[in-house]
């Protein structure tokens, strides 16, 4: 006999009828993101039920599982709609999430007793945000316990371990904040030492070194010789480049000047074009600390000659110490930007900050991407969740259907990430025992562009193919190398399949032990390298020696820069996400193949130097597909529509 669910539940008591009711909903609920925190965060104390909490709801975008398709079809060589890249508006139109789904989630936050007046829609409908919402209430809404967390002496931040969402609701929300994220700091792809190197610097005695001493120090000719540089722009009136720095301190001119003096004399007096995101500024006089942009500037600037180069200058003296590859992500793509869905105030700065001192613009949309983006530096993957990664990366993917190029730094030691050396344990936290490899952030991204680290041989003859994987003995027990490595959360792109394929079936036959401490199904990384070591730089007036991937990437930005600047010539457009290119049979003559020298493996894995990766004939994780040539790559490129 069938009884409705109504006659049924009139056959037990209230109490009874209340109990399978939340029973109900239990049994509807899953947990949507959970994380673990790393054990040097400390559970300090449980917030006050009435404090202030600013809930944002985060809609999943729609067609993102297109994206990878859509962007292999106007980036593929053998696509007949290679390079016909999107508008910014078809790129909104496409993803926005449907409109449905804003209202899935706002019927289910008044039916939890928000009243309609507190919640607010942004112009895209991807991203809702709660007014004036407490602790107490979220908990409730959410099946949340929040905590205040205390990393050493750091500011405490709030944070959940986990979160639940009735499962309608959850298929159609990508990511909800502040809940499971933690509030870390991005980490420089440099080490903190004398004269403030990116790896680091010492004195040279003399200005220029000759061709053949590019072994000891790298100079503008060097790299000239090293990748076939001798094509002169014609189209950089049409063209476009771009250097992004994250950090407040920048270069000084008279440093670019001296520099332009010995190397590319047409370049003295002039600067990079000042682009300023968020308030970022040039406030440095010569009492100040330079950073990383200047030699990075002064070599971009060199080698891409006469196309002017923008500085993307993020404004960290207004926004304290966040530094955020979604500042000038939100800077290019106005539907990315904080009210839209792109930004976590838990790994962003809260930008317009409302509070007293805080700064009160935010550059959403502001300018038109450039055609190639230069990013020399690098975080930990395993610091982020996984629906801020997604979302991350696939924001990389839509500049890549816009036609832009998106390159970022490997990390500056080996499998180990960024910077810290340190390898990631069982539990996916970091430090110095551990074995498993510890994926660079956005470096394991598939739809950005990751550049690797190289060096010339000693006593080499400096031209194509002169050089082995970067592996540098800096001080005692303390060795550097170009990054490289799999992604933990992305899965091997089809791009690349072939080529990683190669790799894994060769490393099982020689070093079968190594596979059991990387996911040998993620999307691999790097893609190609450049020289990384001994760059010949002007810091504070004084001529310096500098390390690390952080100089590998504006070189390669500037390749592709001049690559564009021959298509544009000839009527063409630019050549946007090139790794379906690069990857592709018909590229592998434009490349120097790196076959010797070892990447740096984990600290707690046979040491410094053991455990990395080898170089060897094709892709390797050690230096990609290698070194890039660039008149066989403008070659290749011209012959594509």
């Amino acid at each position: 006999m069938h009884y409705s669910l109504v006659l049924l539940l009139g056959l037990f008591s209230p109490l009874t009828q209340g109990i399978l009711t939340r029973e109900r909903e239990i049994e509807s609920r899953v947990i949507h993101e959970r994380h673990i925190p790393h054990p040097s965060y400390n559970a300090a104390h449980q917030p006050p039920a009435n404090l202030s909490l600013p809930l944002r709801i985060g809609l999943k975008q729609r067609n993102l599982a297109l994206l990878p398709t859509e962007l292999l079809a106007i980036s593929d060589p053998a696509s007949p709609l290679y390079g016909r890249h999107w508008t910014p508006a078809q790129v909104l139109e496409a993803f926005a999430p449907p409109e449905e789904a804003g209202e899935i989630v706002r019927r289910w936050l008044v039916s939890e007793g928000v009243g309609k007046e507190r919640v607010r829609w942004s112009a895209d409908k991807a991203w809702i945000d709660v007014r004036s919402a407490t602790v107490g209430e979220v908990e409730k809404l959410i099946g949340a316990r929040y905590r205040v967390f205390r990393r050493g002496e750091e500011e405490e931040y709030i944070a959940c371990d986990s979160y639940t969402l009735p499962r309608s609701i959850a298929d159609v929300v990508d990511i909800i904040t502040p809940t499971v994220q933690p509030n870390t700091k991005l980490a420089e792809v440099r080490r903190s030492l004398p004269h403030n190197g990116v790896s680091h610097e010492r004195e040279v005695k003399r200005a220029s070194v000759a061709v053949t001493g590019c072994d000891k120090a790298v100079t503008p000719d060097c790299l000239k010789a090293l990748y076939n540089m001798t094509y002169v722009p014609q189209a950089t009136d049409r063209n476009s480049m771009a250097i992004v720095n994250y950090y407040s301190n920048s270069y000084l001119q008279s440093d670019l000047d001296m520099f332009f003096a010995n190397f590319s004399p047409a370049l003295l007096g002039k600067s990079p074009e000042l682009v300023s995101i968020d308030g970022g500024t040039l406030e440095l006089d010569e009492s100040s600390s330079v950073g990383e942009a200047g030699w990075v500037l002064q070599y971009a600037m060199t080698l891409a000659q006469p196309q002017p180069v923008k500085l993307l200058q993020l404004g960290n003296k207004q926004t304290g110490e966040f530094r955020s590859f979604n500042e000038w992500l939100d800077a290019v793509d106005a539907s990315y930007c904080t009210s839209n869905g792109g930004d976590d105030f838990t790994y962003d700065p809260q930008l317009p900050n409302p509070r007293p001192g805080g700064l009160n613009e935010h550059s959403c949309g502001a300018l038109n991407p450039p055609n190639v983006v230069s990013n020399s530096q690098a975080d930990h993957e395993y610091r982020f969740s996984q629906f801020y990664l997604e979302r991350q990366c696939a924001e990389f993917g839509k500049l890549g259907l816009m036609g832009v190029t998106v390159l970022y730094a490997a990390g500056n030691t080996g499998v180990s990430g960024a910077q810290s050396g340190y390898c990631l344990d069982r539990n996916g936290a970091m430090n110095l025992n551990a074995t498993n490899f510890n994926p660079a952030w956005p470096a394991s991204c598939p739809w950005v562009t990751t550049v690797g680290g190289t060096q010339v041989k000693a006593n080499a003859t400096v031209a194509p193919g002169a050089e082995e994987v970067w592996n540098e003995d800096l001080t005692s027990g303390f060795f550097l190398s170009g990054g490289g490595g799999f992604s933990n959360r992305f899965t091997t792109p089809g791009y690349q399949k072939h080529a990683v394929k190669g790799f894994l079936g060769g490393l099982k036959k020689t070093d079968p032990g190594l596979v059991k401490h990387f996911n040998a199904r993620g999307r691999a990384y790097p893609d190609l390298s450049a020289n990384a070591n001994s760059f010949v730089n002007v810091d504070n007036g004084e001529f310096v020696l500098s390390s690390g991937t952080s100089g590998a990437v504006p070189t390669v930005a500037s390749i592709i820069t001049l690559v564009n600047d021959a298509r544009i010539a000839a009527g063409k457009t630019p050549v946007g996400f090139i790794n379906p290119a690069i990857y592709s049979p018909a590229f592998a003559s434009a490349f120097n193949d790196i076959t010797s020298g070892t990447s740096q493996g984990c600290k707690g894995l046979q040491g410094d130097r053991g455990g990395g990766f080898k170089a060897g004939r094709g892709w390797d994780p050690a230096s990609g597909l290698g070194t890039p040539n660039l008149g066989l790559l403008i070659e290749k490129w011209l012959e594509l529509p």
